[in-house]
């Protein structure tokens, strides 16, 4: 009945659950913990990272007990959205699924629009009817009627309406962060480009190497790169990269100062920080 971010039910006319399912909210927003932890206003966007997705899916009787093992390594926050197409493991931090208006590929790797990898979901993660096609990935699942495809222009526009959250007031240092916008303007603007933050809007894919990240999950992928990352509500949604190997934003700064050789100072990347929190 509502109660519970995430879950759909059905009742029958003598007030019983007949059926129940998950919708996108369940990895895909929260709360702001107003009345208690884990209850107060719904954020939508919001990426769970305190939800245990393995775990759940792990309950199952239908999970083999080999599976169980890989889906309960998961831990808070993260997920493999391939794991049950390919066999492979290398889960994912759930991503925000806000500000996204001026993003055209929301993944990590890049597949497809938004409407691609809200289909990709709802059919073979979610196991929803409808229909999903990619040649690429040798996938093909069909279902008449399709109750999936109707749904994703309506859901597209809502995930464009969803605005990043502005930082809380006091959460960054506001001169530090004007001195770390210039370091950005010198270190960091040839791939977070323009108001969304990445050049994937331009067709660009960064191999991993490139990057300094582990390649598993690429390799796994229709496009064999990563996606360079929108920049937005950073201080939000610790951890970062698409594997979340880095706890924080220094962290993040720190990677990218030794992989590309950016030879900034310590103050050059504290300021830097300051300024990926206002974001």
């Amino acid at each position: 009945m509502n109660a519970v971010v995430g879950l759909k039910a059905e009742v029958d006319a003598n007030d019983h659950i007949s059926r129940v399912g998950i919708t996108c909210a369940l990895c895909h927003s929260t709360v702001d913990n107003s009345v208690m932890p884990g209850i107060g206003h719904r954020k939508d966007g919001w990426p769970n990272r305190d939800l245990n997705v393995g775990a759940i899916i792990a309950l199952s009787p239908a999970v083999p007990a080999d599976q169980k093992a890989v889906y309960n390594s998961w831990g808070p926050g993260k997920y493999d959205p391939r794991f049950n197409i390919d066999g492979k493991n290398t889960p994912l931090t759930l991503p925000p699924a806000y500000g996204l208006a001026e993003v055209k590929n929301e993944t990590y790797t890049a597949e497809g629009p938004i409407s691609y990898w809200n289909a990709y979901v709802a059919v073979t993660q979610m196991h929803g009817q409808g229909n999903f096609s990619d040649p690429r990935l040798e996938i093909a699942i069909s279902h008449s009627p399709d109750m999936v495809g109707p749904k994703l222009p309506a859901l597209r526009s809502y995930q464009h309406s969803l605005e990043s959250p502005a930082p809380p007031a006091g959460s960054f240092d506001a001169l530090a962060a004007e001195r770390g916008r210039m370091v950005f303007s010198q270190a960091c603007i040839s791939c977070h480009i323009g108001n969304n933050g990445t050049d994937n809007n331009d067709g660009k894919l960064h191999p991993a190497e490139e990057t300094g990240m582990d390649g598993a999950y690429a390799i796994r992928t229709a496009n064999k790169a990563y996606r360079t990352t929108p920049l937005r509500g950073l201080w939000q949604h610790p951890p970062y990269f698409h594997d979340g190997t880095a706890a924080t934003l220094a962290d993040v700064v720190s990677h990218y100062n030794r992989v590309r050789k950016l030879n900034l100072s310590e103050t050059q990347q504290h300021d830097l920080v300051e300024f990926l929190k206002s974001l």
